[in-house]
């Protein structure tokens, strides 16, 4: 699964890490900075973030009703999801629907995945700890964390201040995290609309990551260009570039039309299956959109990769919070509401945790399953 070369380069990560946790242990004290077995968690004054807390607040805070109205729409979505895809793929082909975000396992391990997974922890907790100042809870704690190959944050607001709060007050504070990913998510896409007028719209080509040594495009397509044609025909994403090459065969010579010129290229075939033509590169699985911007070709690709990746972590993270299953956010709206509802604390606790169970062994089905196909 791991080349030795990252496994080299993970241990000598973790080594240093632990060098520099032993040495700043010692100056910031335990409180402040741990280091566990691949874990490393620092966790600075919660004062020195007061600003950029009170600040969310003035968004979130007076949004809290909207933000509790968002978490019930999106956990009756996210309910009604998990519940189809269950039973699709228990009565019918077993294809698994749910991808678990694992850095180097499920996703490239890559500094836009791994930026954007920071970047949406984040904003969840930040979030959160926004509403609980707003409600004028106390935040104790601010951390933020590596875990073997996981980058993220949490905070830690005073439970017994939150306990005295009324409860749409408390259901303000937990819808605040998914509220939060959806103004994100919402202002990403804006942003890279602004710049990439084509995004999730119309692409303009594919970019070329690398040239393999040896392939037929070895030597004459150079790194990073994007294709724009291949012969006559346009290409603006990956399925067209698949469908402009089978027009050809091994051994044809075909223009290849880039951002940098024309090339003319000798297709060769594909090692898998010779009698299929082979360009002999590494192409990005993002499609190309040009920019508004003079942006270099190999920065407006880790954009979008940046922007789409944002997207999907933000959405997912918040529709995956949305479920009514505790102990996620929307498992303790679930049970607020039914707390004033039925009158009974403990009842309440008792047909959150009967609601949670199913659903608990739905996502846990799925990931299997994904696991096992």
């Amino acid at each position: 699964m791991f080349s030795q070369e990252f496994l080299t380069n993970f241990l000598l990560f973790w080594a240093v890490t632990y060098a520099i946790g032993i040495l700043l242990g010692r100056y910031m004290g335990k409180e402040r900075f741990r280091v566990g077995v691949f874990y490393l968690e620092i966790s600075p004054s919660p004062r020195k973030f007061m600003g950029v807390l009170r600040f969310l607040s003035k968004i979130v805070g007076p949004l809290f009703k909207v933000s509790i109205a968002s978490l019930l729409v999106l956990s009756v979505l996210a309910s009604i999801y998990i519940v189809k895809i269950t039973v699709d793929t228990l009565f019918g082909p077993k294809v698994a629907q749910i991808v678990p975000i694992i850095p180097g396992v499920t996703l490239d391990l890559s500094i836009p995945v791994l930026l954007s997974i920071f970047i949406v922890l984040v904003v969840h907790e930040f979030g959160h700890a926004a509403a609980s100042v707003y409600s004028g809870v106390p935040v104790k704690k601010i951390s933020f964390f590596i875990l073997f190959l996981l980058i993220g944050a949490f905070v830690e607001p005073d439970e017994e201040t939150i306990k005295r709060l009324n409860p749409i007050r408390r259901m303000g504070i937990y819808s605040s995290g998914i509220f939060m990913n959806l103004l994100t998510a919402l202002l990403v896409f804006l942003i890279a609309l602004s710049m990439f007028p084509g995004f999730f719209r119309s692409s303009s080509g594919v970019y070329v990551e690398h040239v393999f040594r040896d392939g037929p495009s070895y030597g004459i397509i150079p790194d990073g260009v994007v294709i724009k044609q291949i012969g006559n025909y346009r290409v603006k994403d990956l399925p067209s570039l698949m469908d402009a090459l089978r027009k050809y065969k091994p051994g044809d010579e075909v223009p290849i039309v880039t951002d940098r010129g024309t090339f003319l290229v000798k297709l060769g075939s594909r090692p898998d299956n010779p009698e299929l033509p082979f360009l002999g590169v590494r192409l990005s699985p993002f499609p190309y959109y040009d920019s508004v911007l003079p942006l270099p070709t190999y920065i407006s690709i880790a954009l979008v990769e940046l922007f789409t990746y944002l997207l999907i972590f933000n959405v997912g993270l918040a529709g995956l919070n949305a479920l009514p299953m505790l102990p996620l956010d929307g498992g303790l709206v679930l049970s607020e509401l039914l707390t004033i509802y039925l009158g009974d604390e403990a009842l309440a606790k008792k047909l959150s945790w009967a609601v949670s169970a199913p659903l608990i062994l739905m996502l846990i089905y799925n990931i299997l399953l994904f696991f096992l196909s």
